[in-house]
């Protein structure tokens, strides 16, 4: 079969002719019918790891059950489904209870194992999820990005015309608007640098937005929020937009980070003198993804211009490139 791989030794993706996956009697193999291009698959593009095995990459997939192994009873040939990244031990304190996005041996599909930018994949019949009828191949691979904006949104509880602040409009924080204003009638207030990004978080709903290389988007959120954002949401991965969430928070209010920070130099004293609450947020578990499946069934998201750039799997080059150039907001590919 064909499949993305990627070589860890030296930068890029390559298309490739390899064996069609193997799967154990607790895995399904899954015709992969859409696969999504996440940042974090940019990411991987860029980078160079020697001595890391190679892998396929891909976790935002969705596509037709065409077989399984002899324990598995809760799927048919047919079925259509979309898979979770996490893969969790089952028996470390973490996973015990539900938190298979913390485990102690956690592998993630596409990530540290192969992944679903090729013709076929397995993955655990425990991390198969139904598509509930209407929903197309090309939105359920919305659901694991809506899936981590739902945990990170469940952190705190925002009630009704709280002000939520998002950093960020990429694909998790565009999601994340429309979760706030749709199902949790939230005030929002969205961040960014590209007026064309900004624009469509106005489309979702969002209230007020600022471009910050034009205004001081402290200053512009203290004003709309009436002394800082009862919640902020940071999904940009940038060092200064995360210490911009520490002075645009109000006092006892919470900050969430979607994004991994490695090293940063951050004034802390707003994050003491103000009582703020501050989480991390990393990938979802399985009750979020079901819950993203149904708000994307029940059309609480509007996914038309996530799902409108779609790839043959052999045109891979055309659509990193298009995501990495950022000339739109997703990519699709579709074996």
């Amino acid at each position: 079969m064909l499949a993305v791989v990627k070589d860890f030794s030296r930068k890029g993706v390559s298309l490739q002719e390899v064996p069609r996956p193997e799967f154990s009697p607790y895995e399904v193999l899954i015709r992969v019918k859409a696969v999504g291009i996440c940042g974090s698959d940019g990411r991987m593009f860029n980078e160079v790891t020697p001595g890391r095995k190679k892998i396929i990459i891909g976790h935002e997939l969705s596509g037709e059950v065409v077989d399984f192994g002899e324990k598995v009873h809760s799927l048919r040939k047919g079925d259509r489904a979309a898979t979770s990244i996490c893969i969790g031990c089952a028996i470390c304190r973490y996973c015990r209870k539900g938190y298979f996005n913390l485990c102690d041996k956690l592998e993630e599909v596409g990530v540290t194992i192969d992944g679903g930018m090729a013709e076929y994949v397995s993955v655990p019949a425990r991390n198969v999820h139904r598509i509930p009828e209407h929903v197309s191949f090309e939105e359920a691979t919305l659901a694991d990005p809506l899936a981590c904006s739902i945990r990170g949104l469940e952190m705190v509880s925002i009630q009704k015309d709280s002000w939520v602040c998002v950093l960020g409009p990429g694909t998790i924080g565009l999601l994340a608007v429309q979760i706030a204003k749709r199902v949790l009638r939230a005030r929002v207030v969205v961040t960014g640098t590209r007026e064309d990004r900004l624009s469509l978080a106005q489309q979702f709903g969002a209230d007020h937005v600022v471009n910050v290389n034009q205004d001081d988007p402290v200053k512009f959120i203290l004003d709309k929020t009436d002394g800082g954002a009862d919640f902020v949401f940071e999904a940009t991965g940038s060092e200064k937009a995360l210490e911009d969430a520490f002075f645009s928070t109000k006092r006892n209010g919470s900050i969430v980070a979607m994004t991994v920070h490695k090293q940063v130099q951050i004034n802390m004293e707003p994050v003491i003198r103000n009582e703020l609450k501050v989480f991390g947020s990393i990938c979802y578990n399985y009750k979020e993804f079901d819950q993203a499946l149904d708000l994307i069934a029940k059309k609480k998201v509007d996914l038309a211009l996530f799902t409108q750039h779609t790839f043959p799997l052999q045109q891979y080059e055309k659509a990193f490139a298009f995501v990495m150039s950022r000339q739109g907001v997703k990519a699709i590919l579709k074996p």
